[in-house]
């Protein structure tokens, strides 16, 4: 959830150590512990999270290769990012059919209402938006907005993939979920980014790293312009965007179709303990290889301290040597 890249220095590792920690502490003590009272009151015996998470026979992880780092994983992780995207259809609106201009898409999830931001905030987007010469097609929570300029579209809900998907989309302001960062990703649409809480600032961090997309840095008229006008007009991000794109696409087969073969393939094979790592099952200084960290380092302090008494006893002896032919 840190804005880091896969690349980072000692402060940058000393938080995310920290934050790892913290979260590891959080999971144990609250939210495992919240979650099997909820789930032993719905299956009607006690739950224990530890257990079914030390019994997993196979990990679905919504990664999407080319914009997630790359991380070591075991045989039973299944990179599935992006599973439930699909073709766009072509019914679309005559809104985006007419933008001659070009079109910019702007939805910011499914937490975030457009309708409950502030009034000043709703109005400086549409003065900025009525300077551009694409249309607007703003998905927002509420049947109208003051002061809507004639390139902007409201609607409550949009099928969001098939409006990526149309052609004349050049845009995408977004708050930069996973799910819709995914979603532009697929259709080669530039992002600009706006975002409000946990891994949206990561996943914004990482947009601007491989140069897809930028931020609106704060809600001024000016840096809203600047932010669209920047990834738009300047081509280098639709080039980054196609190319990233058309290496999600380059898989030999769906996200989806991996996902249903891996978890039939764990059916067939009695849960695929061999594809398991024993590591699960490790205590902690096993895992991390403390005892023999340990062992290593008495074996090190035996040898030194030999080491030093031979050198003293040795040294004692040619003292003595000397001394009697000195006598």
């Amino acid at each position: 959830m840190l804005p880091f890249s896969d690349r980072m220095d000692f402060w940058e590792r000393f938080q995310n150590f920290i934050t790892y920690v913290a979260n590891e502490i959080f999971h144990s003590h609250h939210y495992f512990p919240e979650i099997e009272v909820i789930a032993s009151r719905h299956f009607g015996y006690k739950v224990d999270i530890e257990e079914i998470r030390r019994n997993i026979s196979i990990i679905l992880s919504n990664v999407v290769h080319g914009f997630d780092s790359p991380r070591p994983l075991m045989p039973n992780v299944i990179p599935v990012g992006g599973m439930h995207l699909k073709p766009a259809r072509r019914n679309l609106k005559t809104f985006l059919d007419g933008a001659k201009n070009g079109a910019i898409f702007f939805a910011l999830g499914s937490n975030v209402r457009s309708d409950e931001l502030p009034p000043e905030a709703q109005q400086v987007l549409l003065e900025a938006f009525s300077e551009l010469p694409q249309r607007v097609l703003w998905k927002f929570e509420t049947e109208d907005i003051k002061g809507k300029p004639d390139n902007v579209m409201i609607s409550k809900w949009l099928p969001q993939t098939d409006v990526l998907g149309h052609p004349n989309v050049k845009l995408f302001i977004s708050h930069c979920g996973l799910l819709s960062t995914q979603e532009a990703i697929y259709f080669g649409v530039p992002i600009v980014g706006i975002p409000f809480f946990l891994d949206q600032h990561n996943n914004l961090f990482r947009i601007k790293e491989l140069g897809v997309g930028g931020d609106i840095s704060s809600l001024t008229r000016d840096n809203i312009l600047k932010a669209i006008n920047t990834v738009i007009q300047n081509s280098s991000y639709a080039s980054n965007m196609r190319r990233l794109s058309a290496m999600f696409h380059d898989q030999p087969e769906t996200p989806l179709e991996r996902a249903v073969y891996w978890t039939e393939y764990v059916l067939r094979h009695g849960g695929a303990p061999h594809l398991r790592s024993v590591a699960v099952d490790l205590p902690l200084y096993q895992y991390l290889l403390l005892d023999v960290g340990l062992v290593l380092l008495l074996l090190l302090g035996a040898v030194s301290a030999a080491l030093v008494l031979l050198t003293r006893l040795l040294w004692r002896v040619v003292r003595n040597k000397s001394k009697q032919k000195q006598q």
